[in-house]
């Protein structure tokens, strides 16, 4: 369903002009020449040092007070180690979720089933305690990716019932639909609405029920009736119960807008979903240099729900290259403005970050900015790849004569769509991938050791090992593609021998020199 698409109403000095603005060196994201690369500020170590300073600063793992929560639990504040409200809690543990899509660690996925395990104890599984429709709607998000993460059905069930019960207590036809924020019936608005249609997604997805679908396209259609400018991409808060526009400008609701829009084209292929989602990138990116707590916000909290909604179209959609220098000027600004004896940073990305006692939920904003900045198409654990070559257009990674034995050698070859040139990614608790080729599922894209090799211009090949010499790490590059490096030595990168574009050219693995050579174009297939 993802398609190339041309970008609809960016110009095409808008990023540079962004960029320049802000004061930054324009990235050269999307550029063909090899030696583009990513500002030396921004890279997957400054995204674990901002998840583990939050972790340092916000996690607790014994009680205060004489309260018996369930451990661990993130806390409100540096100074206030209570547990965090329902909802907050869930919007947290959702950017830890993303954290865990930048970085596979054992540990973090660990974390999130406790939280979440603490987070259906504490709460219960209804929710309907709790008035505020989109207060349950974060819980029903973080329990739904919670489970496409663990494969828990616990958190899948609990999603399903509090979002059932969002539903039937929230959803009327009063101000033409639309589900209320709040039971009192004070107003119907876009955050009461787009977070219903992220999880609703997700749900269709997990469980292929199409009732799903049907509520989340009534929920979209009425809040891109009453909540979206067709013309400019404006995203505006709601309806009051009177029918008055409640007018606001605040990356919050762009962001949540994005995703919802994005989520129904992902499930459906409706134009529509993808058109809306690109003209609301493009308002506020064309609009807004570096995200600040006025430049759109919601106060000390918001921006992180249009980065992860930037980030996760630009992937979807093939167009990463299109977006990465916006994203990567906010995620410069945001570094470069951290405290850094946590490395975490506030919602004023062009100030530095104080000192004094920080909340928790907008810290949270720090480790979502870095974490989705650096998932820009990656590996996904049980994600099906076609690895096409920049040094030859159109061919791609695949095993020689579609052999499945131990030692058989890995070529480029024109794609035409055969399983050995089809590589499921399996990541391992370091973080790294095996890449196994869907004809000999038992094999894995491996360094040939024998006669002395390992080093550069070592062939490579499939093999039958679970060890370094079968473990690769792909390195996003500013362009939106990879290098694929093994971790057996990470000096060296999957390369097309000579660079040579025929069939049939062995792959190797050989120095890192920046050429097209090294750089593959990940395609995902599943």
């Amino acid at each position: 369903m993802t398609t190339q698409r041309s970008p609809r109403g960016l110009a095409s000095h808008s990023l540079t002009a962004i960029l320049a603005s802000a004061g930054l060196a324009a990235l050269t994201c999307g550029a063909s020449t090899a030696s583009a690369q990513f500002p030396s500020s921004q890279n997957r170590a400054n995204a674990d040092a901002v998840y583990n300073g939050f972790i340092s600063a916000y996690l607790q793992t014994t009680n205060v007070n004489g309260h018996t929560y369930p451990l661990p639990y993130i806390c409100n504040s540096l100074t206030d180690r209570n547990l965090a409200f329902m909802w907050q809690q869930a919007y947290m543990i959702s950017g830890l979720e993303d954290a865990y899509a930048e970085n596979y660690s054992a540990s973090r996925l660990s974390l999130i089933t406790s939280l979440l395990d603490g987070f259906n104890t504490q709460n219960g599984t209804s929710l309907t305690w709790d008035s505020w429709n989109d207060d349950i709607e974060w819980a029903d998000i973080a329990l739904a990716h919670g489970y496409e993460q663990t494969g828990k059905t616990a958190y899948l069930n609990a999603a399903i019932e509090s979002w059932n019960n969002v539903w039937n207590r929230g959803w009327s036809t009063d101000l033409g639909g639309g589900i209320w924020e709040n039971q009192n019936k004070g107003s119907k608005c876009v955050l009461s609405n787009a977070p219903f249609v992220i999880a609703g997604c997700i749900l269709y997805q997990a469980t292929g029920d199409s009732a799903y679908l049907t509520k989340c396209q009534q929920s979209y259609s009425w809040m891109r009736s009453k909540c979206f400018n067709t013309s400019t991409g404006q995203v505006i808060e709601g309806l009051s119960s009177s029918g008055a526009a409640l007018t606001s400008n605040n990356s919050y609701n762009h962001g949540i807008f994005l995703q919802a829009a994005n989520a129904l084209y992902q499930v459906t292929g409706t134009a529509q979903y993808f058109n809306d989602a690109q003209l609301t990138v493009n308002w506020v990116v064309n609009n807004h240099t570096i995200m600040t707590e006025d430049h759109p916000n919601n106060g000390p909290f918001g921006s992180e729900e249009f980065f992860r909604g930037l980030s996760i179209f630009a992937v979807q959609n093939d167009l990463w290259a299109t977006y990465c220098p916006w994203l990567e000027a906010n995620c410069t600004a945001a570094w470069n403005n951290r405290r850094t004896d946590y490395n975490i940073t506030w919602n004023k990305y062009t100030t530095a970050t104080p000192t004094t006692n920080l909340l928790a939920m907008e810290m949270i904003s720090s480790v979502i900015v870095q974490a989705v900045t650096q998932i820009g198409g990656g590996l996904d654990d049980g994600g099906l790849y076609e690895f096409e070559s920049l040094a030859a257009p159109g061919k791609s990674l695949n095993v020689y004569g579609a052999g499945t034995a131990a030692g058989t050698k890995v070529i480029i070859w024109t794609d035409n769509g055969d399983s050995n040139a089809r590589w499921t990614a399996h990541v391992q608790a370091d973080g790294h991938f095996e890449l196994a080729p869907s004809n000999a599922t038992a094999m894995h894209l491996n360094v040939d050791l024998s006669n002395g090799g390992g080093g550069s211009g070592s062939a490579v090949q499939i093999y039958n090992s679970n060890n370094e010499n079968s473990h690769w790490f792909p390195e996003l590059e500013s362009d939106g593609n990879y290098e694929i490096i093994p971790q057996s030595n990470t000096g060296l990168r999957l390369n097309v021998a000579g660079s040579v574009n025929a069939n049939g050219t062995n792959v190797t693995v050989s120095t890192n020199n920046g050429t097209q050579a090294q750089r593959w174009k990940l395609i995902r297939k599943n």
